[in-house]
């Protein structure tokens, strides 16, 4: 008896808040499942910059979203810097060295030669 009640308990707490987590046909949790906060860094695709700073003036460390004028993801830095703010991920190598080391620390930065 106590097996049948801890199994409609179990199943009573499947893919639902504070329950147990499922897994889909490919054996990942499905995305309705998680906390928003794993999953809301990616702010979306943009097609501008200005466009991305005006929907996100401010944000946190490790946001990020896609610009397609650029081609590139832009991430949000305020490590330890002046004034925080959206950067292109992708920057010429002169650029990179004149970079501080918290301005490097914020961003996984691609350095184009």
């Amino acid at each position: 008896m106590a097996s049948a009640i801890s199994y409609e308990l179990y199943v009573s707490k499947l893919g639902v808040a504070n329950g147990v987590a499922t897994l889909d046909g490919s054996g990942y949790i499905p995305v309705s499942q998680l906390p928003p906060s794993a999953i809301e860094t990616y702010k979306g695709e943009y097609a501008t910059s200005a466009l991305l700073i005006a929907a996100y003036p401010t944000a946190t460390l490790a946001d990020y979203a896609y610009v397609t004028a650029t081609s590139t993801y832009w991430y949000w830095n305020e490590a330890l810097l002046p004034t925080a703010a959206w950067v292109d991920q992708q920057i010429s190598e002169a650029s990179y060295l004149a970079l501080t080391a918290p301005e490097i620390a914020g961003v996984p930065y691609i350095v184009v030669v």
